[in-house]
């Protein structure tokens, strides 16, 4: 295991017995090292430097603790092992210590290897409920009670993220409000118990309301040289800095989360990404989708579809005690998903403002924005976007609502549209890259269409917006 089966402990119990008899050894290799256990992580991580003398002792420092417990607990089994592993005398020598057969002591030997992978393994599991606990604290406590529409996306991000090759780099992208930052923080919990990473460091760049920042190399190992090398101190020069940055990423597999990354991504931000990573991996949570050039895993999160989204609106209703929308008719669900499309932020709008209004006031606001909570999601989904948009894909963007639901072809956009041939393709390239499209259909032919919600905000609100 040493271990990748937490359960296997006949596999521990032969790594145990191979990091014995390496102990005199500088060299070695992860299973004679037991380098997946926490309790030889954490005593790395208080040593210096990472030569493999250096690793053999972490190493050798907690086998020696176990075997002075099993020396309270059996002190012969504890001498047996001292004279053979730590001491390096050969079987003879210590048969002939304890007046036994060389098939006697070997049985005697196995035996206490037995023994002391037994308080080994208590240890380490002692350490991975500690350690499950820090990297859990280091999270966002979670934004719901219950996810829907996951049953395909999270596994596939878990699996991802378990990976041991690449893709190092993952961008999850999708319009405001859809639930990337909920998905990540759902998929991260989930492989803390697997200790794939020693290290969690969770990012949370920008809220949607600030202005866009330029997201370089150089605020990336700033803020990576706070988190991954605290006890550096603030004026280490830049060379230093990053030179510490990607040693410890290298040397302690880190997941790195950057949330809310809401910008265009510069090369030199993504080089940078890949010049840290592996075994460390990075998540960028982001509503503009990194180009197609760049060499970055695009995982782009659709809206909740129909049975999620009805599910999630009777189950907000419930938690904020909105019985009459718990109880509401089919019918009744399949109103607000007309309107709202399977955003879950919008979804939970409707069902806050119909606490006190009417349903059919309610969704007449999402039309004409007459109460602030509208306007507000809106701007939060929205008006970043709209801003960078240059004035092709705004004009593009505009006559969407025009498309039939299941999408439209680049001949049909082009014909409803006033964008010059030229400029449809890498228009429609830069709605896509901004959330702002959906693309459907097949490899050989793709048709584009635009959410629920975005179609609404665009008949009733963009008319408001310069």
């Amino acid at each position: 295991m040493c271990a990748r089966d937490p359960n296997n402990v006949t596999e521990l119990q032969t790594a145990v017995h191979a990091a014995l008899s390496a102990w005199g050894k500088a060299e070695g290799d992860p299973q004679d090292r037991l380098d997946n256990l926490i309790l030889v992580q954490e005593r790395r991580a208080a040593m210096t430097g990472d030569l493999p003398a250096t690793l053999r002792l972490a190493t050798n420092e907690v086998l020696l603790a176990c075997v002075q417990e099993l020396a309270q607990q059996d002190s012969d089994s504890a001498s047996i092992l001292t004279w053979r592993f730590l001491d390096g005398e050969i079987v003879q020598q210590v048969a002939n210590r304890l007046h036994l057969g060389i098939d006697q002591l070997k049985r005697r030997q196995n035996r206490a290897i037995q023994a002391l992978t037994a308080i080994l393994w208590q240890k380490e599991l002692d350490a991975r409920m500690v350690r499950a606990s820090q990297l859990e604290a280091l999270l966002l406590p979670p934004s719901y009670h219950a996810l829907f529409g996951v049953e395909t996306p999270l596994p596939k991000l878990v699996e991802l993220l378990h990976a041991p090759h690449a893709p190092w780099v993952i961008a999850v992208t999708g319009m405001g409000g859809i639930g990337k930052t909920s998905l990540v923080n759902a998929a991260v919990r989930q492989i803390i118990p697997h200790f794939s990473y020693q290290k969690i460091i969770w990012l949370t760049v920008l809220n949607a309301e600030q202005p866009a920042m330029s997201l370089t190399a150089e605020w990336l190992m700033s803020q990576l040289a706070a988190a991954v090398c605290p006890l550096l101190p603030a004026t280490a020069p830049p060379t230093e800095r990053n030179l510490q940055v990607r040693q410890t990423l290298k040397l302690f597999p880190s997941l790195v989360i950057l949330d809310n990354l809401e910008t265009e991504l510069s090369a030199d931000f993504l080089t940078s990404l890949h010049d840290l990573s592996q075994p460390s991996r990075f998540v960028l949570t982001n509503r503009v989708r990194p180009s197609g050039q760049a060499t970055v895993y695009l995982f782009s999160l659709a809206e909740l579809p129909t049975p999620a989204a009805l599910a999630l609106l009777r189950d907000q209703a419930r938690q904020i005690g909105n019985e009459a929308l718990a109880a509401a008719s089919e019918a009744e669900l399949h109103a607000i998903y007309a309107c709202t499309g399977g955003n879950p932020l919008a979804l939970k709008l409707v069902v806050g403002l119909s606490q006190d209004l009417a349903l059919p006031h309610v969704l007449a606001d999402l039309a004409q924005v007459q109460t602030a909570a509208t306007g507000d999601l809106y701007r939060h989904i929205y008006w970043q976007a709209w801003q960078s948009l240059s004035q092709p894909a705004k004009a593009l963007l505009e006559v969407m609502p025009l498309a039939a639901d299941s999408g439209a072809t680049p001949e049909q956009l082009q014909a409803i549209s006033s964008l010059e041939p030229a400029q449809l393709l890498p228009t429609i390239q830069e709605l896509i890259r901004r959330s702002l499209l959906e693309v459907r259909g097949t490899l050989n032919e793709r048709r584009y269409a635009i959410h629920s919600l975005t179609r609404t905000f665009l008949l009733h609100e963009i008319s408001h917006w310069p």
